[in-house]
């Protein structure tokens, strides 16, 4: 994989890291004699969706060498993974994709954005004073393997997009390899505490950097996650006052971030939206029952799978705030779409409306567009603020 993304050939302690994470009965590779040529690989995650949770195969390190290509070796993977999902019972599938144009043939929908953002330091002031009764502290990683994932189980209820991840997965975040650094210093490790219970957490690195005029560094924000208000306002307020810093960066934000509102200056972050999450309903059935709906509502979705063709056919969905069910109906569709268009609209990141002007849905009964968008609606955005 690293010799077809063009990086560094792994470390000894890289590939020990990846053996702690690695699930190597869904790890596929290709061989052309004893080359590896083309990899790809699943992990086992649940991912939070609007009124619950489900299980999701996330679809990583797929790579295919440039020598071989044009051969059908990333279709026969995408065709194995996706039947071993099915098989195992997992509805939902997800991706982050190095080239936009890949996934779509395969039924993944562009489903969550993230944000890119940077501050500067001197239009960083709060609009009002901050009050916290919680406290700051730096920890070890020791310390904050247990307390970071209590925190990321409090937050990830309430945030559907996002995935579960053990202590297992939060020392992976914490590995501080030389190869994320990026010139950049070690990792700052960062808890906010409230009656002594962890309640958020940051990451961040510091890159100095002086002029003639004095000090000019970044802070690079890797990863804010807080399950109060208080707490994400408290973090946001810390990585700010950082003593030497011009500017805090940071990627893979959420798109509704509420800290421009926390600004005096709500010109401040300039951020750029980025995709995020790709999305493909492996079972289509179980992944529309699987999740809550702001209001009642009927729908009969007509969905085109060729891909996975026991998704194709026709839907009634009777879905609300309290549950859901799904069965095959024979009556006359509401909606059309393909799978991919599903995966982009199902965590609710999407509007029906814009896929149906888009011309990606169809309406076949007058009405239909409204009631979907009212009943898939959700007061987050979807947001995943970890990669794999």
């Amino acid at each position: 994989m690293r010799r077809a993304f063009g990086a560094p050939l792994p470390t000894d302690e890289e590939l020990e890291l990846g053996r702690q994470t690695t699930e190597f009965d869904r790890t596929l590779a290709f061989f052309d004699g004893p080359e590896i040529v083309a990899t790809a690989g699943i992990f086992s995650y649940q991912m939070t969706v609007p009124g619950g949770a489900l299980p999701c195969g996330g679809v990583t390190r797929v790579s295919v060498l440039s020598t071989h290509r044009r051969r059908g070796l990333l279709t026969a993977m995408m065709r194995r993974q996706l039947d071993d999902m099915h098989e195992r019972g997992e509805p939902l599938a997800a991706l982050y994709a190095s080239e936009a144009a890949i996934y779509g043939r395969f039924g993944y929908g562009l489903a969550t954005y993230q944000a890119s953002v940077e501050i500067q330091r001197s239009h960083a002031a709060f609009a009002e004073k901050l009050s916290a009764s919680g406290r700051l502290s730096m920890v070890d990683v020791p310390a904050a393997v247990p307390a970071f994932t209590r925190v990321w189980e409090q937050a990830r209820h309430s945030q559907p997009g996002m995935l579960g991840l053990d202590e297992r997965w939060i020392r992976y975040e914490l590995s501080d390899l030389d190869l994320h650094r990026e010139g950049a210093s070690p990792q700052y490790r960062v808890l906010y505490q409230a009656d002594e219970n962890p309640s958020g957490f940051a990451l961040y690195r510091i890159k100095m950097d002086w002029e003639p005029s004095g000090p000019n560094g970044t802070l690079r924000l890797e990863m804010l996650i807080a399950a109060t208000a208080e707490a994400y306002a408290a973090l946001w307020r810390h990585v700010l006052d950082v003593d030497l810093m011009a500017r805090v960066s940071a990627e893979m934000r959420p798109v509704d971030e509420p800290l421009r509102f926390l600004l005096a200056d709500s010109r401040q972050p300039k951020t750029r939206i980025e995709d995020g999450l790709w999305l493909r309903l492996v079972d289509v059935g179980a992944a529309l029952a699987g999740r809550r709906y702001a209001v009642d509502g009927r729908l009969v979705i007509r969905v085109n799978d060729e891909f996975c063709p026991w998704n194709a056919g026709q839907l009634e969905l009777q879905g609300g705030p309290s549950g859901a069910e799904v069965r095959r109906s024979d009556a006359s569709p509401d909606l059309e779409l393909d799978a991919d268009a599903l995966g982009a609209l199902y965590l609710g990141g999407n509007r029906f409306r814009t896929l149906h002007e888009a011309r990606r849905v169809n309406e076949r009964r007058a009405g239909a567009i409204a009631i979907a968008d009212a009943m898939f609606a959700t007061d987050r955005a979807p947001w995943c603020p970890s990669h794999f």
